[in-house]
Formats: C-alpha cells, sequence, structure tokens
C-alpha cells in the first residue's frame, strides 16, 4: 500500500500527480462513462477525467472558475453541496470525489448506477483511504484501497447571510 502526499494548506488539498493517476486506475474511465464530481476545485482534475471522452458533471462548494457555462463538450459544471450530488442527471456510472468524507452520503449512492463505481477518500482528516466501491443490488460494496491520502474534508456549501437594507433619512425629505 502505498502513501501519496497532497499539498494541503489547511484549507485546500491539491492532489499530487501520483494521486490522480491512482484514482484514474481506480475509476477505469472511458467514453460511455457518465461521472459525478464531487469538488471541483480548480477545474484540473475535471479536465483530466473528460480526457477521457465521458461526460463529467462537477459540483463545488465555493467555485473557484465560472460555473456558469460548460466548458467544452463534455464537462458541466455546478454550484452546490456536493452532499446532495445532482439527482437531476443521474445515474452516474462513476462518482469521484476530490475531498474527504468520513460517511458515504446516502445521494451518492442512490445516484450511482448498479455497477458503478465510486473513488472516494474515506476517514478522518488526517488519514484517508482513497477506495475504490461498486454498486450492486445489495448497496455499496468496498472492492480496493489505492493510497492512503489527505484531503481536505468535504464541507457544505454556505449558507447565505441575508442581507438587511439600511435606510438612511435624507435631510430634504423632513421638508
Amino acid at each position: 500500500m502505498q502513501v501519496i502526499p497532497t499539498t494541503f494548506d489547511g484549507k485546500r488539498s491539491i492532489p499530487s500527480e501520483a494521486v490522480t493517476r491512482v484514482m484514474l486506475e481506480l475509476l477505469e474511465l472511458n467514453p460511455e462513462d457518465i461521472v459525478l464530481e464531487i469538488g471541483t476545485g480548480s477545474g484540473f482534475q475535471t479536465g483530466v477525467f473528460a480526457g477521457f471522452g465521458c461526460k463529467v458533471y462537477s459540483i463545488e462548494c465555493e467555485p473557484w472558475i465560472d460555473t456558469t457555462k460548460a466548458i467544452g463538450d463534455y464537462i458541466f459544471l455546478y454550484p452546490g453541496d456536493g452532499r446532495l450530488g445532482l439527482p437531476e442527471h443521474a445515474p452516474f456510472t462513476a462518482i469521484v470525489a476530490t475531498c474527504g468524507i468520513l460517511d458515504i452520503p446516502r445521494a451518492w449512492e442512490e445516484q450511482l448506477a448498479i455497477g458503478g463505481r465510486l473513488v472516494v477518500p474515506i476517514g478522518a482528516p488526517e488519514s484517508q483511504r482513497l477506495t475504490l466501491f461498486v454498486k450492486d443490488r445489495s448497496g455499496l460494496v468496498p472492492k480496493r484501497i489505492g493510497a492512503y491520502v489527505r484531503f481536505q474534508m468535504l464541507r457544505e456549501k454556505p449558507i447565505p447571510k441575508p442581507v438587511k437594507p439600511v435606510y438612511k433619512e435624507r435631510p430634504d425629505a423632513m421638508e
């Protein structure tokens, strides 16, 4: 088993090329796949996944890139809470999380097709197992641990704070 470092600044993790290679090995992507990526980040890995000719739907809670348009023919970007996935585009033949999780959200299992692959860094923030799960009729079955990694943990989309209007009295309004 290999331990692969990622760049981690306490806020964001940037997977190394080695981590990306392991993710690709576990995913076994092909042009027929419809992929859900949880955590777009800078979009680098999104482009790598789409390079296999598959459709990639990617969701990010705090987008760094313009999510109002598709980039290329096969990448579709969405702002939102990754825990919820994108049910309107399911079922997915593969789901890949580029953020750590303690437990797999139910929505991901529901949105993954039978026979679909889920690759996720699962475990505590200090040490996660990059694990391949395959969905069968009974649910998700762990198949292989590809590496021990450390990713930023999945976060919820920030809740916007309500803006209270501020009214100022105009001096001439009193006359």
